[in-house]
């Protein structure tokens, strides 16, 4: 395999277990750290992870910003960080880097993260990218991971054969690290399919008061509007894709999304709930607002979503 250099921004507990598994094929990885970057400069990522075992991953490079890493010329830039468009827009932060030859990923969650990207780096190739994982970072440097570890990407724009390609090589690295991944001609209906979970356990893990999918579950009435906001979500995003919204291993549907959370041994903590109780700005944005704005536009009632997203805003303006 040619030398590939890979850039990823925003390494946290996500990002570090996608640029070891890369690192570990023989790619080239530059991690740019913020919070953590001192405690990874010197020690690099302790990792406990059911899937692969306990490892130090040091990556290959190891800086504080892109403009630290631009005088490389990067095959891929993968971008991890949260989408907070709400906030502002980062897309900006990776220009340095950019070169003839990058692909960007966008390995985030929500709706609409991609136009930011596309619109800065129109002649660049952008990868939609969706990621299934457990995965936390206690402390910096500190990586705690279970079993869980997939993508699915697809590309979002400039298509031609060469970026598939390239796609298909990075993802075959994935795979052959035990990362599944697999590239698809149409991703968005997959990024619909995750936000079913997302806009609903997610949010209302929030509004409810802080609870697990456990608490959530085992209330009548809050299971019905998990439900209730999983059917609003499938009906948008079946209308925004025109066609239905396919199953993830064999999960299909809000009692599907139910049954399985509600069957997993252990309760889960909402990544949302821990942002809300570590007073960080929360991906309601992109979860909900962006959601809500394609609705509107096809005509497509959503109360559920509308409520607990206008709770969420009011919450989170008290909370920072």
């Amino acid at each position: 395999m040619p030398d590939i250099n890979v850039l990823l921004v925003g390494t946290g507990a996500l990002g570090s277990i996608y640029a070891w598994r890369l690192q570990e094929g023989g790619i080239h990885v530059t991690c740019v750290c913020r919070s953590n970057y001192t405690a990874v400069k010197s020690s690099g990522f302790r990792i406990t992870s059911d899937k692969y075992g306990n490892h130090t991953y040091m990556p290959t490079r190891v800086v504080q910003s892109v403009d630290e890493a631009a005088d490389t010329e990067y095959d891929f830039i993968i971008v991890c960080t949260k989408a907070l468009p709400n906030i502002s827009d980062n897309s900006h932060i990776i220009a340095p880097a950019i070169g003839p030859r990058t692909i960007i990923l966008l390995i985030q969650n929500g709706i609409g993260i991609e136009q930011p990207f596309a619109e800065r780096y129109p002649r660049t190739p952008i990868a939609s990218v969706i990621s299934y994982i457990d995965v936390s970072q206690p402390e910096s440097g500190t990586i705690e991971h279970g079993t869980i570890s997939s993508l699915l990407m697809g590309i979002y724009s400039n298509p031609d054969d060469l970026v598939r390609q390239r796609l298909d090589a990075l993802s075959s690295v994935w795979n052959e690290q035990g990362a599944l991944c697999k590239v698809v001609d149409d991703v968005q209906p997959y990024r619909w399919l995750k936000l079913v979970w997302n806009a609903s356990f997610n949010t209302v893990s929030v509004v409810s008061g802080g609870n697990n999918t456990r608490e959530m579950l085992d209330n009548p009435q809050c299971k019905e509007l998990l439900r209730n906001i999983m059917r609003e979500v499938y009906a948008i995003g079946e209308a925004a894709t025109g066609k239905p919204l396919p199953e993830r291993m064999g999960i299909s549907g809000p009692d599907g999304f139910i049954e399985d959370t509600d069957k997993r041994d252990v309760a889960v903590v909402p990544s949302m709930l821990m942002d809300y109780r570590a007073r960080r700005p929360m991906e309601h944005d992109v979860i909900l607002g962006r959601p809500l704005q394609v609705a509107r536009q096809m005509g497509i009632s959503a109360p559920y979503m509308e409520a607990v997203y206008a709770m969420l805003v009011m919450v989170e303006k008290t909370n920072l």
